[in-house]
């Protein structure tokens, strides 16, 4: 209980002095300054194709370097650099507090135009008090679910259980934070609606992360009937994938599934499926660095999360032409249509899950149709050009309206 009360109490203090510093700032007129060509960005990258998928369309959109303000490096890319706060300053402040200072660290020696943040607490907060200490534009990336705006970051959230007035007033306080925001980016079309709903009147982009498409081939051998990619955590409910699977094996015994990735729930699952008895249809490949070869050789993506923002794995799926089965939450409806190139399915509908995966595995055209369809509208949407292109519009808008007129041609 007092962990709660800590915790609510800390996101409650970060917004309002967020808000405070956003709306003194506001009031004092915004200089003109000559472009850099330089972006600051921070947040929690969960693994390494996340962060290749959303900071590989930065540096091809015109900028001249992003500076990435991180715990640890990445791997490296062109045109990228990272500022990483000293050990024991997160030691001392905590990660999230580092890193919030290290924005401030990072205004001071680099003089970036634009101030980004993944999740709106600590990265959000920490780009919008950079911004208004220097003058500059923020952006907010809302990367997750709607829901998961109010709850702040995983590690605070997971610690709080609010009631219907604790969760109004951090509403309140959060949307008074995210509308001082200059650009909100956000996975998909609900998530915008969402905003609008609450009247967020500053620009609001939908922008996905980023898949390099990779050439398709109808002709593939797929061995891989069923196939799960993503962290073996509670939110993924992985345990109804393999409920799911035991259903499709009563139909088809010799259904063959995959799960790849690893997490804290693995021998919990590995138990599930010995008691299913259906370990021989089953195999937990762990962390995988030829997750693509893998899909190139699947049928069904599967996908029973509790909730989502835009699934980079289910997009990477779909451009390998493997169909999405998948929970209706989130944005995935902004890929995924019923009937035409996958299905969306009640979430927690096991038996329903059952009957779309049963229903294409059986009938090798429509899969193949579907298999089509998955991958067209995947490039259309997520292939890095197309990505990079709306990225391309979003500097050249912030830097026309915000920095001087001789250098606005820093963006190619």
């Amino acid at each position: 209980m007092i962990r709660k009360i800590a915790s609510y109490i800390l996101l409650i203090s970060v917004h309002l002095f967020t808000w405070l510093v956003a709306t003194l700032g506001r009031r004092s007129s915004r200089r003109r300054w000559k472009p850099t060509g330089r972006i600051a960005v921070t947040g929690t990258f969960f693994n390494p194709n996340w962060y290749l998928s959303h900071i590989t369309p930065l540096t091809r959109s015109g900028v001249t370097e992003v500076i990435l303000v991180i715990d640890a490096p990445q791997q490296a890319m062109a045109g990228v650099r990272f500022a990483c706060p000293p050990r024991w300053l997160a030691k001392l402040i905590s990660r999230a507090g580092a890193k919030a200072l290290w924005m401030i660290v990072v205004g001071f020696r680099y003089r970036p135009d634009l101030y980004m943040g993944y999740h709106i607490v600590p990265a959000g907060c920490a780009a919008l008090v950079a911004g208004r200490l220097f003058g500059r534009p923020s952006c907010y990336q809302m990367t997750g679910a709607p829901a998961g705006l109010v709850g702040g970051f995983p590690e605070i959230g997971r610690d709080i259980d609010m009631s219907a007035k604790t969760s109004l007033l951090l509403e309140a306080l959060v949307f008074r934070v995210v509308r001082h925001f200059d650009h909100t980016v956000v996975r998909g079309n609900k998530s915008k609606r969402y905003l609008e709903e609450h009247n967020v009147t500053n620009p609001v982009h939908v922008i996905t992360g980023s898949v390099t498409c990779p050439a398709f081939s109808p002709e593939v051998h797929r061995d891989i009937h069923l196939v799960f990619v993503g962290r073996l955590a509670p939110v993924k409910q992985i345990d109804q994938f393999i409920e799911i699977v035991g259903e499709v094996g009563r139909v088809i015994p010799s259904v063959k599934a995959a799960i790849v990735g690893d997490g804290p729930l693995r021998a919990q699952l590995q138990g599930q499926a010995k008691r299913l008895g259906i370990m021989g249809n089953t195999e937990f490949l762990g962390k995988r660095h030829d997750v693509q070869a893998i899909l190139a050789r699947s049928k069904v993506f599967v996908l029973t999360s509790k909730s989502e923002g835009l699934s980079i794995a289910m997009a990477e799926a779909m451009t390998s032409g493997v169909v999405p089965v998948v929970a209706d939450v989130g944005e995935l409806s902004d890929f995924v249509t019923s009937g035409i190139n996958g299905y969306l399915v009640e979430p927690g509908n096991i038996a329903e899950y059952a009957r779309r995966i049963v229903s294409l595995l059986q009938d090798s055209a429509m899969l193949d149709e579907y298999s089509q369809r998955a991958v067209e509208d995947a490039k259309r949407q997520c292939d890095i050009e197309v990505v990079t292109a709306r990225w391309r519009r979003v500097f050249q808008q912030y830097v026309t309206s915000h920095s001087s007129s001789c250098a606005r041609r820093v963006l190619a």
